[in-house]
């Protein structure tokens, strides 16, 4: 014959023994009474008042590559995008281009950003600036044979020329003021 534990169907118990369900009211009952004696989740924490020397909110900038898809020929395509993430968190995305290939951060010099997309033997290079009161990517058109060719606009988000900036990009974690 088998013994059936404490609690199951059948089972007895002691006398005063509690079983999980004779917990609970003990423990709410306990929790309640700690809640009360610590003033409540009512209450909410001193509001800290702003220093005039604190550091205005950072806005982060990206470079953003999203799959397109293959075209007829099987090729791979990457939507290149620029994204502007205001410090209350409003996001501005601004379409690039769709280029060939697989695109890829690079080593940023003198820029904020540097990508390139390549495919086959050609493809295009992105770099990312903050101008005045704005960031702005620039992209060219590469070919494995005949280098680089200028650097031209491909589009901007508008950014207070004295607000500091986070840029998301592999590497570079750290706001640049």
């Amino acid at each position: 014959m088998r013994r059936q534990r404490a609690g199951q169907a059948g089972g007895r118990r002691r006398a005063g023994a509690r079983g999980p369900v004779g917990l609970a009211p003990a423990l709410a009952g306990g929790l309640a009474l700690f809640a009360a004696a610590c003033g409540g989740a009512g209450t909410r924490p001193p509001e800290r008042p702003a220093a005039e020397d604190e550091e205005p909110a950072a806005h982060a900038v990206a470079l953003r590559f999203e799959d397109a898809g293959t075209d007829a020929q099987d090729m791979p395509h990457t939507g290149v995008r620029l994204v502007h993430i205001a410090p209350d968190g409003a996001r501005t995305v601004v379409a690039l281009s769709e280029e060939t290939g697989a695109c890829y951060h690079t080593e940023a010099v003198e820029a904020l950003i540097s990508a390139r997309c390549w495919w086959a033997g050609e493809g295009a290079r992105f770099i990312v600036r903050r101008e005045g009161d704005a960031v702005v990517a620039h992209r060219a058109e590469v070919h494995e044979e005949t280098g680089a060719r200028d650097l031209v606009e491909a589009g901007r988000v508008e950014i207070p020329e004295d607000a500091p900036l986070q840029i998301l990009a592999p590497g570079n974690p750290a706001p640049i003021p």
